[in-house]
């Protein structure tokens, strides 16, 4: 498993995937909009325009939360193997596994 912070996405995709989801990535401002739609408070709707696409961009949402909360445990079960982790090879192998690769620093 590799942990991907934009997105939140696990693990190796399909390019066709990977594409779609970067369509319907949903930033926070669009998720702010998503939460006074569906919120109670009708005095601080965004505006008609914005309308366009909710539930496309409602359900993409919910599906990154699925896959932060899928990374989370994943990476939650990865700390629990690291604490009890007894020599820093076994300890270093799982931290790897979990986080991926360090970046690349191309400075």
């Amino acid at each position: 498993m590799q942990v991907n912070p934009v997105g939140l996405t696990l693990g190796p995709m399909a390019a066709s995937e990977h594409t779609e989801r970067a369509i319907l990535h949903v930033d926070d401002q669009r998720l702010d909009q998503l939460m006074r739609w569906h919120g109670t408070d009708e005095t601080h709707l965004p505006p008609a325009h914005t309308l366009q696409n909710l539930s496309r961009d409602t359900i993409a949402a919910l599906h990154e939360l699925r896959e932060a909360r899928e990374a989370i445990g994943q990476l939650r079960a990865a700390m629990g193997r690291a604490f009890w982790a007894t020599e820093f090879r076994e300890l270093h192998a799982i931290l790897l596994q979990a986080l991926g690769p360090p970046p690349d620093d191309g400075a």
